[in-house]
């Protein structure tokens, strides 16, 4: 090895905090933290927009209430219900024609 030349050093080994189980007294100290932080509001409407809070949506204003739909609209949700109707029809119906195949193929 010539007198400059380093020579090449093992990558450091990662903390073992950074890869070992949190212990049950670190896992109550974190959850009594997160009780007690404030509330994000950002958060509260995402979560209630999922429907995942027992809070109900509120509205922005109450003449939004009020606001009649386009029957644009109204005639374009008709024809989406006669489509979801009309896919589960053929969904059923392959389901028992593949029935029907293994039926046939197990005879």
């Amino acid at each position: 090895m010539e007198p400059d030349e380093t020579p090449a050093r093992p990558p450091q080994p990662v903390k073992a905090e950074a890869t070992s189980t949190p212990t049950d007294a670190e896992l109550s100290r974190i959850a009594r933290e997160a009780v007690r932080q404030p509330a994000d509001p950002r958060l509260d409407k995402q979560l209630e927009r999922m429907g995942l809070t027992d809070a109900p949506l509120t509205t922005a204003s109450p003449a939004a209430a009020d606001v009649a739909i386009d029957p644009t609209v109204e005639a374009l949700k008709g024809r989406l219900r006669r489509v979801e109707s009309l896919v589960w029809v053929l969904v059923v119906a392959v389901a028992i024609l593949a029935v029907a195949v293994v039926l046939l193929l197990l005879r």
